[in-house]
């Protein structure tokens, strides 16, 4: 549970490194700086500046101008000699930080800031041959750093930006060829069987009605196929989709329940007696997680038609919670049928569904049962996403 939720919100990771400094001036003010009796002031001023360096991540300008004053304040106003050394570290920390976050005119800002706190700070106690190397050893150090650490972020994003523009490219040259095999060899070959199929439903007639009723059968759903296609070519082509899976078209919010429907009854056109329970909220689940229910039932169904035949009973319960979707679909077996130890075949529709499964974060059982075969799958519900 915690890693799903630091998985989401990844700057949280850094967290605790925030309240590292608070953690210090306790620590210090507390146990090691017992000689010099911390009054008030060195509190007051001490906590307030390791509480200032929480926000540094996002007002690193702010927060080392806030830091260059409480470090005047702390030696010329209240004379907080123990915590001296802690204001000294924090400016130092935020103008390394502003650095490292920021460049141009914010830099310039804070660096000058910085430097006329140290400049006010030994004002009383200047030496013309001591205090500009020791305001030079004060700044250079952290703002030398804070540049080296933003020059290799810039260096390792832009090779980032470069791996995913490569990557982007690659995955439109495949997905142009996959889009040109799918029209040019499936679409062809699914229309010409679309178009025999109709042409033999219309030379048989009224003479054999069942034959007639599965031949309908079989060019529904041969046109329903080709309309697939016709929309999976469409989305491979497009390159806005570059980054989406390809058959995420197929399950939009609005086309999912008629999808799960569609599935169901071409399952039950075969002969297979089928029990559904699907829960409506399915739709409000996000791209990735529609697909996935949409494909899990497709391959479910089908396995059950391919091994169980279609004169088995089956069941298919899709529902919905507020951590996770669960997908079930189960069998009898089948009338006959032996053991159910394994079941023939490729193995490929379940080895993808545990891929997709896998990389949603849920899990998969798919095995023998009692009374037949089981198929279950769980994953993460994740943010669900408005019905439109």
């Amino acid at each position: 549970m915690l890693s799903r939720f630091l998985s989401r919100f990844p700057t949280l990771v850094w967290a605790p490194v925030r309240f590292l400094p608070l953690v210090c001036t306790l620590a210090y003010l507390f146990v090691l700086c017992h000689p010099l009796n911390p009054g008030p002031a060195d509190w007051v001023l001490g906590l307030v500046s390791a509480t200032a360096t929480i926000a540094g991540g996002r007002f690193p300008l702010a927060v080392t101008i806030t830091q260059s004053a409480l470090l005047v304040v702390g030696t010329r106003v209240a004379s907080a000699t123990a915590a001296e050394v802690l204001l000294f570290v924090f400016a130092a920390i935020a103008v390394g930080e502003l650095t490292m976050r920021r460049a141009g005119a914010q830099c310039w800002v804070g660096g000058t800031v910085y430097v006329a706190a140290q400049v006010a700070v030994y004002t009383q106690t200047f030496d013309p041959l001591l205090t500009p190397p020791t305001i030079a050893l004060a700044t250079l150090p952290p703002v030398m750093l804070g540049y080296y650490i933003r020059s290799v972020l810039n260096v390792a994003m832009a090779a980032e930006r470069k791996r995913q523009t490569a990557v982007r490219e690659a995955r439109a040259g495949e997905r142009t060829a996959i889009a040109r095999e799918l029209h040019d060899l499936v679409a062809h070959y699914m229309a010409s069987v679309a178009m025999r199929v109709g042409a033999a439903r219309l030379a048989l007639g009224d003479r054999e009605p069942e034959v007639a009723q599965a031949l309908t059968d079989v060019h529904g759903t041969a046109r329903t196929a080709l309309n697939d296609l016709r929309r999976l070519v469409s989305t491979l082509r497009d390159p806005a989709t570059v980054n989406d899976e390809a058959g995420a078209a197929l399950a939009e919010p609005d086309g999912l329940a008629g999808a799960l429907l569609a599935a169901v009854e071409r399952a039950r056109g075969t002969g297979l007696i089928l029990d559904a329970e699907i829960d409506p909220a399915v739709a409000a689940l996000d791209a990735m997680r529609r697909l996935a229910v949409l494909r899990v039932v497709q391959e479910g169904l089908t396995n059950v038609i391919k091994h169980a035949g279609t004169r088995a009973r089956a069941s298919l319960r899709v529902h919905t919670g507020d951590d996770e979707v669960r997908v079930e679909v189960r069998d009898d077996g089948g009338a006959g049928a032996g053991g159910h130890d394994a079941r023939p075949g490729t193995g490929f529709g379940l080895v993808g569904i545990r891929e997709r499964v896998d990389l949603l974060g849920g899990h998969m059982r798919a095995g023998a049962v009692a009374s037949g075969w089981e198929l279950t799958v769980a994953v993460p519900a994740g943010v669900p996403e408005a019905v439109r």
